[in-house]
């Protein structure tokens, strides 16, 4: 693994079995040495967001279980909105993303602006579909998560959202890479999205828990409004 880390320091270029081993390393530091993954954390995390468009995830629970639960509870939104509140207002499981990402207290200035699209209009319920009842599946090319570097913890983190059902990648976009990353209304159960890493755009779907549009539309708003801090509006 010290080759490994050592060539990612210097910016060198990571084959798949070393990327997909520094992948399972990233892993398993997570789940068994917080302290030691920390460090690994702060060292390489920005590293590997340039050159391979791969996300690690600083915590266990971050921004988006915090989007999950104020989705799931529209009426607090509203409240923070009118009122201070603190961190004892949320699960315990949100605590250590909270602490350390709003330090000096959470202000509602810093969070409900990126939530402005879950607003219902006219006064009307903010529906999205409903949670998955089954694990999340995910699908490939080759079957193997790591073919594509930055995919897998791109569709991790549109899997946290728990009316997605499965995410599947379709195929290269051809010619250039796409000049922006975007998601979009393939059908009222299916969103279509571009993801695009150092080397290509790829185009996968998302599958959702339901069969409707209206729900679509709002599912679509969400994961664009959280990924890319916009949302489209048909």
């Amino acid at each position: 693994m010290r080759v490994i880390l050592r060539k990612l320091y210097r910016h060198q270029v990571l084959n798949e079995e070393e990327y997909a081993n520094l992948m399972h390393y990233a892993e398993d530091l997570r789940n068994s040495s917080p302290q030691s993954y920390a460090l690994f954390y702060e060292r390489f995390a920005a590293i590997l967001y340039q050159d391979y468009y791969t996300c690690l995830p600083r915590f266990a629970h971050g921004i988006d279980d915090l989007y999950e639960y104020l989705l799931k509870n529209p009426n607090l939104v509203a409240e923070l909105n009118s009122n201070s509140f603190s961190i004892e207002m949320f699960p315990s499981y949100l605590h250590e993303y909270l602490q350390s990402t709003y330090a000096d207290g959470i202000m509602a200035t810093s969070i409900l602006p990126t939530l402005e699209f879950i607003k219902p209009d006219n006064d009307a319920i903010f529906n999205l579909p409903e949670p998955r009842s089954k694990s999340l599946i995910c699908k490939y090319e080759s079957g193997n998560p790591y073919k594509e570097k930055g995919l897998k913890s791109h569709f991790e983190r549109i899997g946290s959202y728990s009316f997605v059902s499965r995410l599947q990648s379709i195929r290269y976009l051809r010619g250039s890479k796409a000049s922006a990353d975007k998601i979009e209304i393939v059908s009222s159960d299916c969103l279509g999205g571009i993801f695009t890493n150092k080397e290509k755009s790829i185009y996968y779907y998302i599958f959702l828990t339901e069969n409707d549009p209206a729900k679509a539309l709002n599912a679509c708003r969400v994961l664009n409004g959280a990924l890319y801090g916009n949302y489209v509006e048909e």
